[in-house]
This record gives C-alpha cells, structure tokens and sequence, in this order.
C-alpha cells in the first residue's frame, strides 16, 4: 500500500498509478480529482476492514469480555506489524492534520467506532463513561506502543500496551 509506506505527501500520482499498474489518465479517469479522493477511498476502505475484522469482535458474547477484547487488540498488533508503515489511519491524520478536515473526519469516525467497541467490553466491568474513558485510553496506548515499536523495532512495546489494556477487565 503506497500512503501507508511513504504517507499521503510523500505519495505522487505516478506512485499510485505504477502500484495500481495503469497509466496516470486512466488513475484520473476512475478518481476525477486525483490523489486526495484515492485517498479517501482507500480510508473509507479500511474502516471497513477496522469494522468488520476488529470492531465486530467486540459484539461476539459467546466469548468473555477478556478474550474478545484480546482478540480485537492482537488483531490490530497483526495489522499493524504485518506491512510498513504502521497504522495508516494515525500516519495520515498526523501527516495531514492542518491540512484536511474531509481526512480528519474519517479518521475520527474510525477511531471512534473502535472506541465504541472497546468500551462496550469494557462495560461489563465498568460504568459506561468510565468504559469510554478507558476506552480510548486503550487506543492511545496502543497508538503509543506502534510508534515506540516504529523507533525501536522492539515488538514487546506492543506486547506491553496490549498486556495493559486486558487487565482493565482483571
């Protein structure tokens, strides 16, 4: 994936249109206004694939709060490490944070739903603002421990943010 290994600036049309293996008309042809509504789609993409293979973990009651949330959180430690580039969805808001609210906007939407899930396990232990509290606080720790592993290459920063979040249900 070309902007989650050389981010959106970093990232020409020619980029895209080599990866995607067409010439750069043809890129046009498909998405009018270029690399911005590419972008977008491949945002909107993978909030699909956030929601579906993350968050829908979340709901399964057939397991215990503890294990789905373990599940929901090594299948984001898998996405993450699996590839370049670390979390898209980060890398771009930080990239492009004074410069796009459509950007800022789905990016919000997709954390947000991934707050929602986490709190919703975590309401089995906790009242539901403190659930939402802690919730995102989950997303900043592990949002923290991808950058750390970024700088270090030390998966067991992962592995501690990940620890940290399943004792909330200890």
């Amino acid at each position: 994936m070309v902007f989650r290994e050389r981010g959106y600036y970093h990232t020409t049309i020619k980029d895209l249109a080599e990866a995607c293996d067409i010439k750069k008309p043809h890129l046009y042809y498909y998405f009018k206004s270029g690399k911005e509504e590419m972008m977008m789609e491949v945002l909107k993409y993978m909030d699909g694939l956030m929601e579906e293979y993350v968050c829908k973990l979340a709901y399964d009651e057939k397991h215990s709060p503890k294990n789905r949330l373990k599940k929901m959180l090594n299948r984001m430690n898998r996405f993450y490490l699996n590839g370049p580039g670390g979390c898209i969805f980060a890398n771009t808001l930080l990239e492009t944070a004074n410069s796009n609210d459509n950007f800022k906007g789905l990016i919000k939407m997709t954390f947000d739903k991934w707050a929602a899930a986490i709190k919703f396990i975590l309401q089995a232990k906790y009242e539901e603002e403190e659930a939402e509290k802690l919730a995102y606080s989950v997303i900043q720790d592990m949002e923290g421990g991808l950058m750390m592993y970024q700088l270090y290459h030390k998966k067991e920063f992962m592995d501690l943010a990940e620890e940290r979040s399943i004792a909330l249900l200890d």
